[in-house]
């Protein structure tokens, strides 16, 4: 069903989905999908982590993470370690290509909220940010 689109609703989606096509198109750029963004992203905040856990950070099964770790190791942005006191476990860290890459990626959300703020007032903002999490407060609760 389409909503009205004086609705507040229809309004947050329009730009959830200008926000996405951004995002999508900009990302293609670097030759990365989102799941990819969000897999360096985390790593290289958590340089050393374990597939278990980028699993549990994206909310997908560990099988998807090794498909998208695997295709990340093949562009050479990351690469794997064992551990020399558990040989089960690989930690994944960074290259120095991927370190750039999650530099680029940074860059593209910095310019994405830049958007958002455009012609925005310091107040306005403030007012914005206190609206949406009322919004999203909303959504959490039963």
């Amino acid at each position: 069903m389409i909503s009205d689109r004086d609705s507040l609703a229809e309004t947050v989606y329009i730009l959830s989905i200008l926000q996405q096509n951004y995002v999508v198109s900009k990302l293609k750029t670097l030759q990365l999908n989102s799941i990819q963004a969000r897999s360096l992203s985390y790593i290289s905040i958590h340089p050393g982590t374990i597939q278990r856990d980028v699993a549990d950070y994206l909310g997908k099964k560990q099988a998807t993470i090794t498909n998208i770790l695997k295709g990340l190791e093949e562009r050479q942005l990351v690469y794997r370690e064992i551990p020399k006191d558990n040989e089960r476990q690989k930690n994944i860290f960074l290259t120095n290509e991927g370190k750039q890459v999650v530099d680029q990626v940074h860059l593209l959300f910095e310019k994405l909220d830049e958007k958002f703020r455009k012609g925005l007032t310091n107040e306005e903002q403030k007012q914005l940010k206190t609206i949406l999490a009322k919004a999203e407060k909303n959504f959490k609760e039963k």
